[in-house]
């Protein structure tokens, strides 16, 4: 095995809080009030546009409300949406915080010499949240699905990543909670992954189409010191 030269990080979960399922649901409840929708009704069309919300085929989420509104045949006023835009802008700006240790990591590797970069599936608001967190400028590389156009678990979405560092896959260490076939998907391009877990959570998280993993695995962000540079 080629040494490692570079460390990919996965965002929600991993370098930042995955939504609570209590949080998670009660946004789509806020939301629907505001807007008069269904509740059942709008969380079926905000989950039946989550490809087009995470390629970037939306260009805000003010767009995506809308086309949902349409899909379930209501018109509410311009107040209206921007209140259902509130709701959950209020939760990404709340939970949006670097997890224990994560700024830590992240300067130490760049004190080390080694390159990094982002792998996130997500809406096209995320990538202002990044910029504007304390997490934003420490990392060398960006790939956001809302930019790119690519999905986990594509492994063109890897190879972004890799060819922006300039490392071969196989240099490359891949750190994420698993959702999305992650893991796998790291592994089929030749990246060696490990999955994060955070021994405090209760597992009521948002994690769709988890990996069935069972391969290496750490409990916190500050252990990737020792797996790279083992004493």
């Amino acid at each position: 095995m080629k040494e490692l030269r570079a460390v990919v990080f996965d965002l929600f979960g991993t370098l930042v809080p995955e939504f609570p399922l209590s949080r998670w649901d009660a946004m789509f409840e806020g939301m629907a009030s505001s807007l008069g929708a269904d509740v059942r009704a709008f969380r079926s069309a905000y989950e039946g546009t989550i490809v087009e919300r995470q390629t970037g085929v939306f260009r805000g989420m003010g767009e995506n409300v809308r086309a949902i509104l349409e899909r379930i045949g209501l018109e509410p006023s311009d107040e209206a949406v921007e209140r259902a835009l509130e709701v959950r802008a209020a939760m990404y700006r709340e939970l949006f915080r670097p997890q224990p240790g994560a700024v830590e990591i992240l300067q130490w590797l760049r004190v080390r010499g080694y390159r990094t970069a982002l792998v996130s599936m997500c809406a096209p608001d995320t990538p202002a949240l990044w910029h504007d967190s304390p997490l934003g400028g420490l990392v060398d590389v960006l790939v956001f699905s809302s930019e790119v156009g690519l999905r986990k678990p594509d492994p063109a979405i890897y190879l972004a990543a890799s060819d922006g560092l300039g490392v071969d896959p196989i240099e490359c260490l891949y750190v994420g909670d698993g959702s999305n076939r992650e893991l796998t998907g790291a592994a089929f391009v030749g990246m060696t992954p490990v999955r994060i877990v955070d021994p405090a959570e209760d597992g009521a998280v948002l994690r769709p189409d988890r990996d069935d993993w069972d391969g290496a695995e750490i409990r916190s962000l500050a252990e990737l010191r020792a797996l790279l540079e083992p004493t």
